[in-house]
């Protein structure tokens, strides 16, 4: 009998077979530990900074380690392959709870450095230009957040000069020179990204997406981003899908995403650097719409899908939502105007009072009612229409009352 004889004619498949088997085996092991991991470090850091992190932020960790903890139910009764593609299921959700609670507990150690007022000492393992490089990049994401999302070279020149400028004076000077500027300067991709962690599960949750994968689940959810993908029809308070949409740039998601990223609490930037969101930039608003916007088209295929926007597609929508908003204001001046201030006006008010601070960052105090601006506008104004008998312009009072 030769040597090719003693080969069983199906020696090739039983020995993948066997591999494969070998590989089913291993592979769950290896994402469940992996996944195990992963929700205990999202559970040390929930723990470790519960004191700083906001009751909003802690519900949503506890809501994504829960969902991981059931998405593990059941994994322990199957094998092979489809215990494999079980536990990877289970890891991601332990990943998304870890990133989440990874993204928030950075942020309040960031901006823990800011609850001293600026003439405070340096903390002992910190010198004088460590602490102003810390301040220099929120400056910098301010920057970014109230200004422009995508600086030309030219302008993000100028801004690290002024940031440096600025931080070593919040700081009560910088005894060193000005550090690389890698040091504190952010890309705009970073901060997209970092918006998109907060803000994808506002999005689940307001739009009424649904994780289900049953057929009717995912037909409804890509019907449902395609609606308010047209027409901006996200911006709107109600929507009114077919209809005529009401309240635009009213939708709750706005306030809840600003109040999540920069008004999170008094150590927040919004807070500190209140200078740059006083009131809230309509570049501000139009930076909140992009990452919405992005995390709306994650759904059009009826799952969530991670997008693959790259900066330049970020650039385009955020244009597009800063000229809509420009738009809007310069559309039927004083209207327009006044109804875009209302908006901005808002905003701040309630992003403050989330925030625990007073809705004026110098005195404490709120607007001045529509009747005291029109009695100082006919104080200070003669010729003001209506000064003698008291009946302020029409055309301003709609102004005036916004």
């Amino acid at each position: 009998m030769s040597h090719n004889q003693d080969i069983p004619p199906n020696a090739s498949a039983v020995i993948a077979n066997k591999l494969l088997d070998s590989v089913a085996k291993q592979l769950p092991s290896s994402q469940e530990k992996r996944g195990d991991q992963k929700l205990d470090s999202a559970r040390e850091l929930a723990e470790e900074f519960e004191s700083v992190i906001t009751q909003e932020d802690r519900n949503i960790i506890e809501e994504k380690i829960t969902l991981a903890r059931e998405t593990k139910v059941g994994l322990d009764s199957k094998s092979g392959i489809p215990k494999f593609l079980h536990a990877r299921e289970y890891r991601r959700a332990a990943r998304d709870a870890y990133r989440f609670a990874k993204h928030v507990s950075d942020r309040a150690r960031d901006g823990a450095v800011f609850s001293q007022p600026s003439n405070t000492l340096v903390p002992p393992d910190e010198d004088n230009s460590d602490h102003a490089v810390r301040v220099a990049r929120h400056l910098y994401r301010c920057h970014l957040s109230c200004h422009d999302a995508f600086p030309s070279p030219y302008l993000k020149d100028e801004w690290i000069v002024v940031v440096w400028s600025d931080a070593c004076a919040r700081i009560g000077g910088c005894a060193s020179s000005s550090p690389l500027a890698e040091e504190f300067v952010i890309p705009s991709i970073t901060l997209l990204a970092d918006m998109k962690m907060t803000v994808k599960h506002l999005v689940e949750s307001l739009y009424g997406f649904d994780t289900s994968r049953a057929p009717d689940s995912i037909s409804r959810n890509a019907g449902l981003a395609q609606a308010l993908l047209t027409n901006m029809a996200f911006i709107y308070r109600e929507p009114n899908f077919g209809a005529t949409p009401h309240h635009p740039y009213r939708h709750p998601i706005i306030q809840r995403a600003i109040n999540m990223i920069w008004f999170h609490s008094n150590d927040g930037d919004g807070i500190v650097f209140h200078e740059f969101f006083t009131p809230i930039p309509i570049q501000t608003i139009a930076l909140i719409l992009t990452v919405i916007e992005c995390c709306i088209s994650e759904w059009t295929d009826g799952t969530h899908k991670s997008s693959n926007w790259n900066e330049d597609r970020y650039k385009t929508a955020y244009h597009s939502h800063v000229e809509s908003l420009r738009d809007l204001r310069d559309h039927d001046p004083p209207h327009s105007g006044a109804f875009t201030a209302q908006i901005q006006h808002d905003l701040l008010k309630d992003a403050r009072i989330h925030a625990g601070a007073p809705f004026d960052p110098v005195t404490g105090s709120g607007r001045l009612q529509p009747g005291a601006l029109h009695a100082a506008v006919r104080e200070d104004l003669p010729g003001y229409p209506g000064h003698d008998n008291g009946g302020p312009n029409p055309t301003i009072n709609v102004f005036l009352d916004g």
